[in-house]
């Protein structure tokens, strides 16, 4: 740091010949005089920026290099200077960016990067405000404490941002100085302190600081968080890399390119910056240059604040970001007459029309790796509004809030704009809703990882173009996920579905004022909810199925207590959701998915379907009459569905995947959104018979392949039991005995009767290179010494990447193909699999079994060289492409060696 400067600014000859005299330690004579010299001359104020003091006071500031306050605050004085803020040009290493490439420039919000000069000196905390500090101003707080911040000297958590800036305000009084927050921009001076590399300690962060980190890196770590256990950065702060996140007085917004004088933020936003990263946090996010942040009312067990002594910087705020395309040239009539184009007497159907949007190869903060979790909402002036998570993996940190707009009278969706991204917070779970008469709701999760999350809640009255400020309703806690499905009931109460713990309904009966918790909550997850003509509100959930139905719940008390009864519908599983509405006509319209299910036609024979299907009910849900295939029933093509991936829509199936979204137009019109595609029609063309279909695509023929007899990466007992080819799920496996080598090289798998087990390789450089459209090849030379009835045998499970899955079976009888209705799980129910054959014995010695697949998403299986059947591929949720193995219950064998080949398809 650069030489002392004296701060003291002019004062009457008396007072400073008082204030000399005192010397330059922090005494309790020199503070009283400087209360003394706040009161003279009233420098109290509230700034334009928020709590602080008026810029031209006449205030005497400390000079001295280190100062203590009144409650033992320990301070460093940090000099002016300029240092460029943001990512800079360093390419991450490799342990820093999560396992993930697009990582490796660090987020979105950190470029451009910009030259900062900060030019008046300020004092800023040694330690984060801790338990003790914090409590002298607010004993009640006392009472929250508890693992992770326990001790008097662990840093103070559970206080959101006013609470922070109370506590600068509450020291001001005491200190007759200005305390406050700290900007963003002096955050990242402090931290840097002089260096240009990811963490003050240079491109990683070294033992004793990693150490503490890696042990603070689970999600359901508790660990000490006593501040200065760690070694300071240059300048003599701890803990700027971890421990707990810090509050920082700027509204968050988008960096710009000039140059800057000591930035203050933005005017105004949605989130105010933290800094620093935290316990049970990735070391990706403790960087120097990473943005964090959440609405100010936010509070958690991440987020605590070290406090600033000086005068808030003059500057002025910058403006508020531009507009997201969603947002411009927003029409705000009401069309006079609507679209009559459209008889409601008449069957209408429109689509498949793609929604999503999404340019390839986006890094933040839109991602066109994964898009999903729809909801959609007609805007008062008839335009359709869709969002939906847009992220890299479901539990990461980079997921955001997608959003569309369908604009009223246009054929095309517009490109994908960002609709909502609390920075580096995992917003899980949303909902949009209008309540017919001039207000959309977006309810939103905004959660500290993937769960424990708050429900936020805001409102438009001008079709979306502004939000109100974002509010919470509900903090950090189980149930708190909004999900697709909000109403309003008869009495005039506002609903909405939740999860992320049991499902439960949030109900408002003052219009949104305020929200309490249904007690009883509805069986399964994932629910649409509906209220029926009778009052009693009626549930239909995900998992937690009865007598092998979706769940069905009924409460008569407003979601008190529910009873649970089997439906009528097939359950629904991961990547699924249902939609439950109350049409304008009366009905009730269902939608989810099914595997070959019966539909009455036009000629009065049934065909089956599978995929996508709608029904009504005229009956408040007792029978559900009227059932079709979503489909325009012409001949067969290939359309996309979740994320891109290829499937086949005809007469007889459709998309098998999406979280649905619905809503009825004002036309009557009814829009059922998946997660990549909008079907449009009304009530009259569910209610008639689909047509006669034409017979179903005939089974895939084998065809020829070209012979190979050696697969090149082949993995013996040796390398079967690497955690580094297989992954750390072998690890349990290995320990308990179930896996061990043979006396004669092999691999022996004996679980006994406990739980099956699996590993996967799903990495770049492995299986994951793997090209669906070239097909790959997967071969296993087994002997199954021992299967238990009824449960699975040795399991290849195979995922292209692409939407298709492959899992194969092999018992001590048999050879089994699975075919069943879970999308996600990576432990398959045996009974969801199919013979291809049976009455084989397997244990009599070692058997080579073949998976050949084909580009065109068909395998052709091999026992010992013999084809034994050919089938469609099966499709699963997206993610990586992998290889798993595994086997079930009570299994007994020996494993030679398992091989793939991913140049193609080949027989033996």
């Amino acid at each position: 740091m650069g030489k002392n400067q004296n701060f003291q600014t002019s004062q009457p000859p008396c007072l400073a010949a008082r204030v000399g005299a005192a010397g330059k330690g922090g005494s309790h004579t020199l503070r009283v005089l400087r209360i003394v010299v706040v009161a003279c001359f009233s420098i109290v104020a509230l700034s334009n920026h928020g709590w602080g003091f008026s810029q031209d006071a006449q205030l005497v500031l400390p000079t001295e290099q280190a100062y203590t306050n009144f409650i033992g605050m320990k301070m460093v004085r940090i000099e002016p200077g300029r240092f460029a803020m943001g990512f800079g040009d360093n390419t991450l290493a490799k342990q820093v960016r999560t396992g993930n490439e697009q990582f490796r420039n660090g987020d979105f919000d950190e470029h451009p990067t910009h030259q900062v000069r900060i030019t008046r000196p300020f004092y800023i905390g040694m330690y984060e405000v801790t338990n003790k500090q914090y409590e002298l101003f607010k004993p009640e707080h006392k009472k929250l404490r508890g693992n992770p911040s326990s001790g008097d000297n662990d840093a103070v958590i559970n206080v959101n941002w006013y609470d922070a800036r109370a506590f600068c305000q509450w020291l001001s009084d005491k200190d007759g100085l200005p305390y406050r927050l700290p900007t963003e921009a002096e955050w990242e001076y402090a931290c840097r302190a002089g260096t240009t590399t990811p963490y003050c300690t240079g491109n990683v962060l070294p033992t004793p600081l990693s150490s503490v980190e890696d042990r603070k890196g689970g999600e359901k770590s508790r660990v000490s968080l006593t501040v200065g256990q760690t070694k300071p950065n240059e300048w003599g702060l701890y803990d700027m890399h971890g421990n707990v996140e810090e509050w920082c007085y700027d509204w968050y917004g988008p960096y710009e390119a000039e140059p800057h004088v000591d930035p203050v933020g933005r005017i105004t936003g949605d989130f105010r910056v933290t800094r620093g990263g935290s316990h049970s946090t990735p070391l990706y996010y403790l960087r120097s240059a990473n943005r964090l942040g959440t609405i100010p009312q936010d509070k958690h067990l991440l987020i605590g604040f070290r406090v600033v002594l000086g005068r808030m910087p003059a500057t002025k705020p910058l403006p508020e970001p531009q507009p997201e395309p969603y947002q411009i040239g927003v029409s705000q009539k009401i069309p006079a007459v609507l679209d009559q184009g459209r008889d409601a007497q008449e069957p209408f159907f429109h689509g498949p029309r793609k929604f999503i949007k999404m340019p390839a190869g986006n890094r933040g903060p839109l991602f066109s790796r994964h898009n999903h979790f729809i909801s959609v909402v007609e805007c008062p002036n008839r335009d359709l509004l869709a969002i939906w998570h847009t992220c890299i993996g479901e539990s990461g940190r980079e997921l955001a809030v997608a959003g569309s707009r369908l604009r009223y009278g246009q054929e095309e969706w517009e490109p994908a704009s960002l609709f909502w991204d609390a920075p580096d917070r995992n917003d899980h779970g949303h909902a949009l809703w209008f309540d017919s008469k001039d207000k959309i709701y977006h309810f939103q999760g905004l959660a500290i990882q993937i769960r424990n999350v708050a429900l936020v809640m805001r409102t438009s009255s001008d079709n979306g173009v502004t939000w109100s400020q974002p509010r919470m309703i509900a903090g950090h806690g189980p149930s708190r996920m909004p999900v697709e499905s909000v109403f309003r009931t008869k009495e005039g109460f506002y609903v909405l579905s939740c999860d992320k713990g049991p499902n439960v309904l949030w109900i408002s009966r003052d219009q949104g004022l305020t929200w309490h918790k249904s007690e009883g909550s509805i069986r399964g997850k994932h629910a649409a909810a509906v209220q029926l003509t009778d009052g009693r509100l009626m549930g239909l959930g995900r998992e937690r199925n009865i007598n092998g139905k979706m769940p069905m719940s009924i409460s008569d008390d407003m979601g008190k207590t529910w009873q649970y009864l089997p439906s009528g519908f097939q359950p629904v599983s991961w990547g699924q959701r249902s939609v439950l509405l109350r049409l304008k006509d009366g009905p009730l319209f269902f939608a989810s998915f099914c595997k070959k299910m019966m539909v009455t036609n036009a000629s009065g024979k049934q065909h089956i379907v599978s995929g996508l299907f709608g029904a009504v009910s005229l009956d408040e849900g007792k029978t559900w009459p009227y059932q079709r295939l979503v489909t325009d029933d012409g001949p067969g093509r290939e359309i996309e569905t979740m994320d891109g991936d290829p499937v086949t829509m005809d007469s007889h199936n459709t998309e098998s995947v999406g979280y649905l979204s619905v809503c009825q137009s004002a036309d009557g019109v009814i829009h059922l959104l998946t997660s990549r595609q909008h079907f449009a029609f009304n009530l009259k063309w569910l209610m008639t018979a689909p047509p006669a279909a034409p017979a179903a695509p005939t089974p895939p023929k084998a065809l020829q392949l070209a012979a190979k007899y050696h697969l090149p990466n082949t993995y013996t007992a040796r390398e079967l039991l690497s955690e580094d080819i297989w992954g750390s799920q072998i690890s349990g496996a290995k320990k308990s005995g179930m896996l061990s080598p043979s006396s004669q090289g092999l691999l022996r798998i004996n679980n006994d009767n406990g739980q099956g087990f699996y590993f996967r390789n799903d990495r770049a450089d492995g299986f994951a290179a793997v090209e669906q459209k070239k097909g790959f090849t997967v071969e296993i030379k087994t002997q199954v010494l021992k299967s238990s009835a009824n449960q699975r045998g040795i399991d290849i499970e195979l995922y292209d990447g692409a939407g298709c899955r492959y899992a194969v079976s092999i018992t001590d009888t048999g050879v089994y193909w699975y075919e069943g209705l879970v999308l996600g799980s990576a432990l398959l129910h045996f009974d969801q699999f199919t013979p291809i054959a049976e009455g084989l014995d397997n244990t009599d010695k070692m058997h080579t079994y073949r998976v050949a697949v084909r580009g065109d998403r068909v395998i052709q299986i091999y026992r010992d060289g013999k084809l034994m059947g050919v089938r469609p591929a099966e499709y699963r949720t997206p993610r990586d492409a992998y290889i798993q193995f595994g086997a079930g219950r009570g299994l007994e064998a020996l494993v030679e060696y398992i091989a793939w080949d991913l140049s193609g398809p080949s027989q033996p």
